[in-house]
């Protein structure tokens, strides 16, 4: 039976590619942006960086920026990330599926919770501008534990959060090694949120459990549990 259905934060239960799209004019505001450059160039190029490396990192992710001429001056890869992190607390895009969701999974007496690695402030912020801070039973933040995914102590500790053993806890993100490989070597049941569609991963088992959005969750869940969704 699971009791438990924990989610990761970014690319599984907001719109990062919304996000990166309103994000984009403030590159030109804060780079030194190539004459010419359009918004929408930016925009599409960052979205598309960001499914095909994402799981690797945010280095990759600039690197394809500057091979795409984007930048007049390339910034290095500090201020590149530290830019980033303070838009993620100005905008955030929801998706109109997650809070509903969220919603029936505990009406129906499942308990919620979110495992996200970041710090404090810039995670906490999505959370208040995505209207989802009191929607889940245990946060826990990387940043404010001595974990982080996918060290499997930080799933123990959620369960532990929420009164469950690791055994009764679904854990859906969308990283294969962080979220899938991670929660799965912590015993619980993973589920693999199919955002970006890649899996740089071969060595990883692809996990039974698939979906393209979180609102698939509340009926796997109860199909998984033996009752009618």
């Amino acid at each position: 039976m699971i009791r438990a259905a924990v989610f990761d934060l970014d690319h599984t239960l907001y719109d990062r590619y919304g996000t990166l799209r309103l994000i984009a004019p403030m590159f030109r505001e804060h780079f030194a942006v190539t004459p010419g450059v359009t918004d929408e160039f930016i925009a599409e190029t960052i979205c598309w960086a960001d499914r095909q490396f994402v799981h690797r990192g945010w280095h990759e992710i600039l690197q394809c920026l500057i091979d795409a001429d984007v930048f007049e001056t390339p910034p290095p890869y500090p201020e590149y990330e530290a830019f980033l992190l303070g838009c993620f607390t100005k905008v955030a895009v929801p998706f109109p599926f997650t809070i509903p969701m969220l919603d029936t999974l505990r009406e129906r007496g499942v308990l919620t919770g979110l495992i996200t690695n970041g710090k404090h402030a810039v995670q906490t912020a999505k959370l208040h501008l995505l209207g989802l801070e009191d929607k889940f039973d245990a946060i826990v933040i990387s940043g404010d534990t001595p974990y982080q995914k996918p060290q499997p102590e930080i799933f123990q500790y959620a369960a532990g959060m929420l009164g469950v053993t690791t055994a009764e806890m679904m854990y859906v993100g969308d990283h294969p090694k962080f979220d899938v490989d991670g929660s799965r070597a912590a015993g619980c049941t993973p589920v693999w949120v199919m955002t970006t569609g890649t899996w740089i991963y071969p060595e990883i088992e692809k996990p039974p459990l698939r979906v393209e959005t979180v609102e698939e969750i509340p009926p796997l869940l109860a199909a998984l549990n033996g009752a009618n969704p």
